[in-house]
């Protein structure tokens, strides 16, 4: 078992049994839709108060927040996870902004858990933020960043009916 799979079998089952609202998002997303570039993280979207629900549970595995963190790329409440290698960032979906690199603007991300897509990876049925509103979403991070321009072409490449 990978460090992926390690991580997904925990993570997941805490958020369906907390019945927690979730998508995966960034690299992984991108690669469950068809990137092949390495995975570094684990994205996940959750509703910000879910947090609450899943302190108890993820506490021994937080090297960050919960809490608001703003940088050049994101405005957001996060939570990063170390789970046996694992990085997972859980990432508060109410008020999340992103910097648009294309505009200059501050973008509310678009995060809609009930049109997600359904991807099959170690045995679990994983649900994926809408193809077109991951390119959304890379496209204004992407700029000249070449890991999300080949994420976007190979999520176009596997799944050009869907854009």
């Amino acid at each position: 078992m990978d460090k992926i799979e390690r991580a997904l079998n925990w993570i997941i089952p805490l958020l369906e049994k907390h019945r927690i609202s979730f998508h995966i998002t960034g690299g992984f997303g991108a690669h469950l839709l068809g990137a092949t570039r390495p995975v570094n993280d684990i994205d996940i979207d959750i509703p910000s108060s879910a947090f609450k629900l899943l302190k108890g549970d993820i506490a021994p595995y937080i090297t960050f927040g919960p809490e608001r963190h703003k940088d050049t790329t994101w405005d957001l409440e996060v939570a990063v996870l170390h789970y046996f290698g694992q990085d997972i960032d859980l990432t508060g979906a109410s008020d999340a902004r992103v910097h648009n690199k294309n505009t200059g603007a501050w973008d509310k991300l678009l995060i809609d858990f009930s049109s997600v897509v359904y991807r099959s990876k170690y045995g679990l049925k994983l649900p994926v933020q809408n193809p077109r509103h991951l390119i959304e979403y890379k496209t204004k991070i992407a700029f000249d960043e070449a890991k999300h321009l080949e994420d976007i072409e190979a999520i176009r490449r596997a799944d050009p009916v869907r854009q």
